[in-house]
């Protein structure tokens, strides 16, 4: 039996929710999955479903469990206790989640914005481990950051570094994002910008973002290789305007559209040197820091979630009473 402590973590999304045992070293198990779609549109349902699969992995796990961590999007609520608002799962808006587990379960509860938790969980567990300024952006749907001051999440309002997503890129577009904002970063590199790109572009028809960012991985299709260099492209835009504001050591990045490849990257670093023109290498050789902005793949991969997830109960910074 490990003597390392161990923790659930529960990561929430649009399409699915996580659930697993996690280890304080980063280790999962028991992992299961709920999917939106397989499940009454109410939350009490959920909230059933849910702790069912909670109750599964305790009895599952011989060994004690020190506390339940739960990453949700969007705007968390004033009390840190569930989310505010958000366009993803509407369906957990205002609701106490915290409280709701801790009756449940009777063990400290801590939730937290899914950005956050990803970037906890790069900066414990990933590529981010002792950068003292790491700014971590998430793509999917839609894009958001999270940045890192020597480990610490610089939260400026309702549990998050901002809403960059809606930064806009093309004041000429007439894309619009989920929250109708037209031309910014979320309506330019998430998932609605990959399929309209695909349309005019790919030679075979695609049912997903993902479909398309399969073919251009593969090579199957150059149409879809396009359209994911424009991508990273605008993401260079996105982070050069980001980078201005946090002058990070280390940018990385997670989400679908970076299984694309290699390519994707390597595009993204070269726009990103076309349009800084050395200004932060420059920039940092007068504060004494001898290498500019490095962009990386995050390492924490696809489970970011729940991993981030228990940081906060791990190090130790939870408020929530049982």
């Amino acid at each position: 039996m490990t003597d390392l402590k161990q923790f659930i973590g529960i990561d929430i999304g649009g399409t699915n929710t996580k659930i697993a045992l996690v280890g304080e070293d980063g280790q999962i198990s028991h992992l299961d999955k709920l999917w939106m779609e397989s499940i009454q549109s109410s939350l009490e349902n959920y909230l059933q479903i849910l702790c069912e699969k909670v109750s599964q992995i305790f009895q599952k796990s011989n060994q004690t469990i020190l506390g339940i961590g739960i990453s949700v999007p969007g705007l968390q609520r004033p009390d840190g206790f569930g989310t505010l608002y958000s366009v993803n799962v509407p369906l957990l808006n205002g609701f106490d989640l915290a409280h709701y587990f801790i009756n449940r379960f009777k063990i400290p509860v801590h939730v937290i914005n899914d950005l956050v938790a990803h970037g906890l969980a790069e900066y414990k567990f990933g590529s981010g481990k002792g950068i003292p300024r790491l700014l971590c952006v998430s793509m999917g749907t839609g894009i958001g950051h999270t940045f890192f001051f020597n480990g610490i999440p610089q939260l400026i309002i309702n549990g998050i570094s901002g809403d960059s997503g809606r930064m806009i890129l093309d004041v000429q577009s007439d894309v619009n994002d989920m929250s109708g904002v037209v031309g910014s970063a979320e309506a330019l590199c998430g998932v609605k910008s990959i399929e309209i790109l695909a349309k005019a572009r790919c030679t075979s028809s695609y049912s997903s973002a993902m479909e398309i960012i399969t073919a251009a991985r593969t090579g199957d299709d150059p149409g879809a290789r396009d359209v994911l260099i424009i991508i990273s492209r605008r993401l260079a835009h996105y982070l050069m305007n980001l980078s201005s504001i946090y002058f990070p050591e280390v940018i990385t990045i997670s989400g679908g559209q970076t299984e694309a490849g290699d390519f994707f990257f390597e595009e993204c670093r070269r726009e990103f040197s076309r349009l800084s023109v050395g200004f932060f290498e420059r920039f940092f050789k007068l504060t004494g820091q001898e290498q500019g902005i490095t962009i990386k793949k995050a390492e924490a991969g696809s489970l970011a979630g729940l991993l981030g997830s228990i940081v906060p109960i791990v190090n130790n910074q939870v408020g929530s009473q049982v």
